[in-house]
């Protein structure tokens, strides 16, 4: 494992291992610097991705080599090494004392399993362009303060045990949770052991700090120590709520600073302690800080402020949108309490949509877009006939695709057909209105659409780009363009072996949020496209506005087709170009539309029912095996 260098305090020196950190005769201070070309450039990359997940930060960005220096070297010497970059979060402590005014309980609900998916996202996303990929080890920080605000060492264990079991369920493969009890070297794997032994290693972590530390000084040198302690001051005041109901204004703000300076101190121990048992790892912060020593980053893709899980609920819009907000001050009249498990989980907006007659399903928001229908019970299964299909409709406009997953008569093509006209407007193709979706092994005589009918991956698009309907213009001459329905309906008959074969959906209204400074989407709104194919290089589609506006809401939708080169493919490619702006602008979507904070990676289940909306989704699938026996039946809908 590389590792770092030594930590000075002033006070005492803490020594940290650097057997590993002189990987290839560099020095940590100077590895990316003299590292091989190859190797800086794939530090650069695998640095800017962290980037994306940054609390935002003034004079931070990717040309502030002064602050980013010792971060790329960190890098540079996994990628040197081979090895997979790790990445260290102390985070994860324990839910709230306060479970009157601000969490929904003592244990992780959804706020807690979108920010792991969200940790997770960011490691997959280094794995997709650094084949050793990434780890994010969480270390919770809850037995180094639990003591001081009156939380158990048991509430601990469990909120802990409760993370990894969220984790598992999930298949965040990208993630590790770490064991405090390491710093004792003693198996502590069962809860009675780890109780018994939880006040033994507080005690030895804490030894880390330095008996002569003052706060005032570190305070004064350490201008993140400094950001993290009006953190705690704003954050105690409700934590220590019920504790301070008998002090006075003076009494209570001089405790809570009181606590807070505790913390810091401890803190500042805990930092010691996991450099030195983990020196070289890429430290992450869920603190704001000035980024010299730790990259802060925001774990809940969130509107408004930034709230962690453990000190608020989370709060959906029908939409999806995510807000934090103390638990005491979401209203039941907008809102209402979802349970998850037994357990409450997060608050969901009020709608009709989730009202649905006869049925007891829930809906399960998918991470980053998306919604997931089933039977309440496991023992339940419900008839694909009675879903109410004007609701699947309204609920994919705003928060595409919505699937369905274990009901019943969902792969009788007489059903499947018919419901498609309570969806909609039925939109036939020239083949007909169902299609196929399946490995046809060089079957499909239509050139153009052959990829469709092979295991290839494809290019992003949205369905009927290339579908050519005359359009009699202003001026009396008719031109050909594309007719794109609104809705690609779509069930699972076969779907791919676990690993394969998954169906990419890219959100319009993500990408938009997600789009790196200082790109706007008014700035796509001023730029056109064109685009020729393979099949018909005579037919030039040009003047495409890159933004458009969707029928129903209104709101901005990318209209876009990834490009696709000849050497992508055995079948038909094409070419794109930006008409009046600079070509890179085709990378940055590209790039984009296959964030993880964007796109939707989903796999099928057989009987899946699957709706999405064609107009602000853009779609794609990965490859799967030439011997697979894939098969999606897709019909469109207007």
């Amino acid at each position: 494992m590389p590792s770092a260098t030594s930590l000075s305090t002033g006070h005492d020196e803490v020594k940290i291992n650097e057997s590993s950190a002189n990987i290839a005769g560099w020095k940590p201070s100077r590895a990316w610097k003299l590292a091989p070309k190859p190797i800086r450039n794939k530090s650069k990359v695998i640095f800017s991705i962290l980037c994306k997940y940054r609390l935002p930060q003034k004079d931070v960005s990717l040309k502030n080599w002064s602050r980013n220096a010792p971060f790329l070297d960190q890098i540079a010497i996994f990628v040197s090494a081979n090895e997979p970059v790790r990445l260290l979060l102390p985070a994860f402590p324990f839910k709230s004392p306060n479970r009157t005014d601000k969490v929904l309980g003592a244990l992780p609900d959804a706020g807690e399993e979108v920010a792991l998916m969200h940790l997770n996202g960011m490691a997959a996303a280094i794995k997709d362009v650094y084949e050793p990929g990434a780890k994010v080890h969480v270390i919770s920080d809850g037995l180094i303060y639990n003591d001081i605000l009156g939380v158990d060492d048991e509430q601990v264990w469990d909120y802990g045990e409760a993370l990894r079991r969220l984790a598992k369920r999930n298949q965040l493969d990208h993630l590790d949770f770490l064991r405090q009890h390491d710093f004792i070297r003693v198996d502590c794997m069962s809860k009675e052991e780890y109780l018994r032994n939880a006040t033994k290693i507080r005690r030895e972590i804490i030894k880390y700090k330095p008996l002569n530390l003052d706060f005032d000084t570190i305070i004064a040198t350490d201008p993140d120590l400094v950001l993290t302690y009006r953190g705690y001051i704003r954050f105690l005041k409700l934590d220590l709520a019920q504790d301070c109901t008998n002090m006075t204004k003076t009494q209570r703000e001089k405790h809570i600073k009181e606590v807070a300076k505790k913390m810091i101190l401890r803190g500042w121990a805990f930092r010691a302690a996991i450099m030195a048992k983990y020196p070289g790892y890429v430290r992450l912060s869920i603190h704001p800080s000035a980024a010299y020593s730790k990259i802060s980053v925001y774990l809940i893709p969130q509107e408004g402020r930034v709230q962690t899980p453990w000190h608020s609920a989370l709060v959906r819009a029908v939409d999806g949108t995510i807000t934090m907000s103390h638990a005491a001050e979401v209203s039941n009249l907008t809102h209402e309490l979802i349970f998850e498990n037994g357990r409450p989980s997060y608050f969901r907006e009020r709608s009709d949509l989730f009202n649905w007659p006869g049925l007891d399903v829930s809906f399960k928001y998918l991470y980053p877009t998306g919604i997931l229908i089933s039977a309440r019970s496991p023992d339940q299964s419900y008839s694909f006939r009675d879903v109410p299909m004007q609701k699947i409709r309204r609920l994919a406009t705003l928060c595409s695709p919505v699937v369905l997953r274990g009901f019943r008569d969902t792969t009788d093509e007489e059903v499947f057909t018919y419901r498609a006209s309570d969806l909609g407007v039925p939109a036939p193709w020239t083949f007909g209105l169902k299609a196929s979706i399946k490995n046809a092994h060089g079957e499909n005589p239509d050139i153009a659409n052959a990829i469709v009918t092979s295991n290839e991956a494809m290019p992003m698009h949205q369905d009927g780009f290339f579908f050519l309907v005359p359009k009699v213009q202003p001026d009396g001459t008719t031109t050909m363009v594309s007719s794109q329905p609104r809705f690609q309906y779509l069930s699972a008959i076969s779907p791919s072996t676990p690993g394969s074969g998954y169906t990419l959906f890219a959100s319009s209204a993500l990408l938009f949020k997600n789009l790196p400074a200082p790109h706007t989407v008014g700035d796509l709104k001023k730029l056109t496209w064109d685009c020729r194919h393979s099949c018909n290089w005579e037919h030039h589609m040009n003047h495409l506005p890159l933004v458009t506006s969707h029928p129903d809401t209104g709101k901005d939708c990318l209209r876009f087709l990834e490009p696709w080169p000849q050497w992508k493919t055995k079948f038909a490619y094409n070419r794109v170009s930006i008409e009046n702006g600079p070509c890179w602008y085709l990378d940055l979507l590209t790039d984009m539309l296959y964030d993880h904070r964007v796109t939707l990676r989903f796999a099928w289940a057989t009987g899946d029912i699957l709706v999405s909306d064609n107009i602000n989704m853009l779609h794609t699938r990965t490859a799967f095996s030439d011997t697979e026996r894939r098969e999606l039946w897709r019909i469109h809908v207007n």
